[in-house]
């Protein structure tokens, strides 16, 4: 028998998507945080990156999400464990985003160790399916430029590149592309 590479998915993986409820806060806020860190602790100075994580992943933080009507969460389970989580905000837009009814893909991130395993496809495509379901004609996300990785992630699902926007950042400012995708 051929053993499955470390992030390629075993056959007998289960993954499940689910929406966050208030209940969730904590595992939110654990998730985002460990997600974050793990995409950008190599490219960002320690101190901005944990002002950052601090004021947006705080249990507080989230739980004000969680309790926003325009905003929801869903989590990703592989096999019961909590891998990834994707946040969708309504009533947001940029320059260059188009439709009568936009939504932001605000994050999406996986822990490391499932990257690749077609588990981000899943749940973009979850975030997709319930956008549409919501009436939304548009999903929209900022992506840093120097984020190759998700960039062609991004494209290869469809979405296409319509502007930018800053994105404040301790002490810095990045630029983040705009992309969007018609649903």
């Amino acid at each position: 028998m051929i053993e499955p590479k470390m992030n390629e998915p075993a056959p007998t993986d289960q993954v499940e998507i689910r929406q966050a409820t208030i209940d969730d806060c904590l595992l939110v806020s654990a998730l985002a945080t460990v997600t974050f860190y793990e995409a950008y602790f190599e490219q960002d100075t320690p101190a901005d990156l944990a002002n950052y994580l601090y004021e947006s992943f705080s249990v507080e933080q989230v739980t004000a999400e969680l309790s926003d009507p325009g905003t929801t969460f869903f989590i990703a389970f592989r096999d019961g464990k909590a891998v990834g989580y994707a946040k969708l905000l309504d009533g947001s837009t940029a320059d260059g985003v188009e439709g009568d009814r936009p939504v932001e893909l605000k994050r999406i991130y996986l822990v490391e160790r499932v990257w690749g395993t077609g588990i981000g496809e899943r749940l973009l495509a979850h975030c997709e399916a319930s956008a549409r379901e919501l009436g939304h004609d548009v999903l929209w996300l900022g992506v840093w430029q120097e984020n190759r990785r998700g960039q062609s992630f991004y494209g290869k699902h469809g979405f296409r590149k319509v502007g930018t926007i800053t994105f404040p950042y301790g002490d810095s400012v990045g630029t983040n592309d705009v992309m969007m995708k018609d649903l």
